[in-house]
């Protein structure tokens, strides 16, 4: 049972930072479980933070790393009485609060270690962040996150937290870590640890790594259950996951191989994987250079005096510490297939933790129609963090690559996806219908993508024509939108239109109502209305096109356009 509650918590909405997000750190500890080569390498690209508990201790390792060629500028160290050198599990989990501050959660860790279980308070207190702790018994070696709300574990937590029921677990890690969608697996490896870096890892929001075992291993089964598991789900990008396997059978009756190719370590564009000597481990770096291009990839060869283990590698002795003035974008990516139509909107929140502002034109959108040259977008602000761009005017059938980036005066310059060009993110365009020679008027503004909602049948009588003389608001194109329930949709309409203060919704039974911006954002929404009009007030909309969605008890829906006027 946990031993300690502080009953503070975060300021809302709280995002957990995920693994690879840019990072300016790293927290080993000595007496060390990784060797010093493996020091050098990520003193490379972030300063590396070691915890020691003592004056004598600190001046031992800064000649052992001298010693060992270490980039001596990029070194730090933390004077805290540790038992163990698994920093992973016992280190901060780190958030961003709904003030824009950083922050570290802690928690009870779940081994019978004092002087780690008290560690992560004082390694807060010497980054000067703020410090919050759950109500949970959890280590860090059975946990990943993906930065938009979605976190993963094995079942080892309900265990270790059977006084609470799976709500209340659900419910501490949205209060302090944002966690919306908190994934539980039965741990297919089948150890007595049921840590999930030791079989499983994000790398990116919509990619993760599985292991897998020989068809002969009676583990197999479970192994590939779980990677269907995460094939069959759907990423806080709402695409499915692409799934991604790694052989690392570990020891078996046939073999004594050690394999613990998923306990690696993700650091900005450099990602470290455990080499053991086993046949497998080429296989292995070929893995990662398939699932994540554009990364540098660099095998660790084990220590003779702690080498790997099956269950324990360098991921569970090292934790990332995130850039804590990132310039962070937090996009939703158009991904997938996508109706032909004339516009595609996007938007993406960008802010600068750094406190600097950021450089207007810098704030880009980068992207290839099928073979052709990349071409550059730049991004509207459309007010606070906000930023919006539309891709027009794109060829039926064609195939888009695109990944955003910016820079702010801090001299940060930051891309999404993280690793830019090398890997994008692609979205595919349908067939144009037969009978569209030349689509929508090309002077409509950014319509909504519905792509993104059910289908819907769109009437094409959307604003009464004899109050729209001062405002051009040429049709929408309902052959290029998905129709369905054409003979059995409810009949609506949406008045005054265009509309100042109020407009109401009448008609037919409302059950649900959704009204979205010309960028796709949900403005507002009634649910459960049951009647048959509805008003809607409008103070403090901006002036402009809206697209209410109505939905009917039958689940029938239709979309009508209305315009607010100031």
């Amino acid at each position: 049972m946990p031993l300690f509650f502080f009953a503070q918590k975060p300021a809302a909405p709280v995002r957990n930072i995920a693994e690879f997000e840019p990072m300016q750190g790293v927290i080993v500890r000595y007496p060390f479980g990784i060797p010093t080569s493996l020091v050098k390498e990520m003193a490379d690209v972030v300063t590396v933070t070691t915890l020691v508990s003592s004056d004598w201790q600190k001046n031992t390792v800064k000649n052992a790393y001298q010693q060992a060629g270490v980039n001596m500028s990029n070194i730090d160290f933390i004077t805290v009485t540790t038992d163990s050198y698994w920093t992973r599990d016992y280190s901060p989990w780190f958030i961003v609060d709904g003030n824009d501050e950083f922050g570290v959660v802690d928690f009870t860790y779940n081994r019978p270690r004092p002087n780690d279980n008290k560690a992560l308070k004082t390694i807060a207190e010497a980054m000067g962040l703020n410090y919050y702790c759950m109500n949970l018994s959890h280590t860090g070696g059975n946990y990943m996150t993906d930065g938009y709300g979605t976190s993963a574990s094995t079942s080892l937590v309900l265990t270790e937290n059977s006084t609470l029921s799976l709500s209340d677990i659900e419910q501490e890690v949205n209060d302090y870590l944002g966690i919306t969608n908190y994934m539980l697996f039965q741990d297919p490896m089948d150890d007595y640890i049921e840590h999930i870096d030791c079989w499983g890892k994000f790398l990116d929001v919509d990619k993760v790594l599985i292991g897998e075992v020989p068809q002969s291993d009676y583990r197999y089964a479970d192994y590939e259950a779980t990677a269907q598991a995460f094939a069959s789900a759907t990423s806080s990008w709402g695409n499915k996951y692409q799934v991604y396997r790694v052989y690392s059978p570990g020891c078996t009756s046939i073999n004594n191989d050690v394999t613990p190719y998923t306990n690696s370590l993700i650091l900005n564009d450099h990602v470290f994987v455990a080499q053991t000597g086993s046949d497998w481990d080429a296989a292995a770096i070929a893995t990662y250079q398939q699932a994540m291009p554009g990364y540098t990839i660099v095998p660790v060869q084990e220590s003779a005096s702690t080498p790997w283990e099956n269950t324990d590698a360098l991921h569970c002795r090292t934790h990332e510490i995130p850039d804590l003035g990132m310039l962070s974008i937090h996009h939703y990516p158009l991904l997938g297939t996508k109706p032909y139509q004339p516009h595609y909107p996007f938007t993406a929140e960008i802010t600068a933790y750094s406190g600097q502002s950021l450089i207007a034109d810098s704030v880009v959108a980068y992207y290839q129609v099928d073979t052709a040259q990349w071409q550059m977008m730049k991004l509207q602000n459309t007010g606070g963090k906000t930023w919006a761009g539309s891709f027009d005017s794109l060829p039926s059938n064609a195939q888009v690559k695109y990944y955003l980036s910016a820079q702010d005066m801090s001299g940060r310059h930051e891309k999404h996806p993280y690793i830019g060009a090398a890997d994008p993110h692609i979205f595919t365009i349908g067939a144009a219908p037969d009978s569209i020679s030349n689509p929508v008027d090309s002077t409509i503004v950014n319509p909504i993508d519905t792509s993104d909602l059910p289908p819907v049948n769109i009437d094409s009588t959307l604003v009464d024509s004899t109050h729209t003389d001062s405002i051009p608001t040429p049709p929408i194109n309902t052959d290029s939108l998905s129709i369905s329930n054409l003979h059995s949709i409810s009949y609506y309409t949406v008045y005054p239109n265009p509309a100042t203060g109020y407009f109401t919704i009448a008609g037919d039974v409302i059950s649900d109502i959704y009204i979205y911006n010309v960028y796709g954002q949900l403005v507002d929404e009634r649910k459960n209305c049951v009647r048959n009009a509805v008003r809607i007030f409008t103070d403090g909309w901006p002036s402009g096109v809206y697209f209410v969605k109505v939905i009917n008890p039958r689940g029938d829906s239709v979309i009508r356009k209305v315009i607010i006027k100031r």
